[in-house]
């Protein structure tokens, strides 16, 4: 809404009539002028965009052979309890020091096939590498590949006391934990699965299930995964922990898993499901 306001002086000359000389009369006139504009726009634009698609196969077949793989886990950590207060001090370990070190340096390189590696130096851990693999050369058959991985933690318990060294604010104590993979899990061609852990009561896992059929008709896969922490509890006072995977997991052709912790109560999985088929379409003219 825009309001304007004017204001004007008018001049008015009238004649006037006299007995003895005529003379001009001035009149003046003060003219106040208010004007209001009002606009309104409004403006509705709407577009909606609905696509639906459903596709319904039936297949009625008779097969020759038939290839199913399953690859199933469970890994349970319940009502654990780690104490980490070691008293005492020795010249080479202070009071509260602990001390754990998970290393794999240059290691796991140029393999070919199928490769599983679990490390561990803490408490309470589960580690695994689960295969399976089914393979039919029938001409005519079905490929299923299942995996599937459970992973609980809940109701553990993990106390931990350490004493840090610093310098100017600098921690310059060496850490408590470490787990390192140096130079490592390089140049590999196949199924690579690695497990390293420093920590306390931790899951760790690599699956592979795998159905091949190379005149397969039918290729069904399928991949389930359940983690669960509840309950737990952590008390830490001055933990220094590192993790450090450097020029590792390089130049690799396949399948590569790897699971690194140094933590607590850490569920860590790769889990992979695949069927294969080959097929192939002819074209040929009269």
């Amino acid at each position: 809404m825009d309001m304007h306001r004017l204001m004007g002086r008018v001049l008015l000359t009238l004649p006037m009539v006299a007995m003895a000389m005529p003379m001009p009369a001035e009149a003046s006139l003060d003219l106040f002028a208010r004007i209001t504009k009002q606009k309104d726009i409004r403006v509705i634009e709407r577009v909606q965009i609905d696509k639906n698609i459903q596709i319904q196969v039936a297949l009625r077949q008779v097969y020759e052979g038939a290839a199913e793989a399953d690859a199933v886990s469970n890994q349970l950590n319940e009502r654990n309890d780690v104490r980490g207060n070691i008293q005492g001090s020795t010249p080479t370990r202070p009071a509260y020091g602990i001390n754990r070190h998970a290393l794999i340096d240059e290691s796991i390189n140029t393999n070919r096939g199928i490769v599983g590696v679990n490390q561990d130096v803490g408490n309470m851990v589960n580690q695994g590498n689960v295969v399976a693999v089914a393979l039919t050369a029938s001409p005519s058959s079905v490929t299923n590949s299942q995996a599937e991985a459970d992973q609980v933690n809940r109701f553990n318990n993990v106390l931990q006391l350490e004493r840090l060294t610093l310098r100017e604010g600098q921690i310059v104590s060496p850490p408590d934990r470490s787990a390192t993979i140096d130079d490592s899990i390089n140049g590999n061609s196949g199924v690579i699965g690695v497990n390293q852990n420093s920590g306390n009561v931790n899951n760790q896992l690599n699956k592979l299930a795998l159905a091949v059929g190379p005149g397969a008709k039918v290729a069904l896969s399928e991949a389930a995964l359940g983690q669960v922490n509840t309950g737990n509890r952590v008390r830490e006072i001055e933990t220094f922990r590192v993790d450090l995977i450097r020029d590792s997991a390089n130049r690799n052709s396949g399948i590569v898993g790897a699971n690194q912790s140094s933590g607590n109560m850490n569920n860590q999985a790769s889990v992979v499901s695949m069927a294969v088929l080959t097929s192939r379409v002819a074209i040929t003219t009269p």
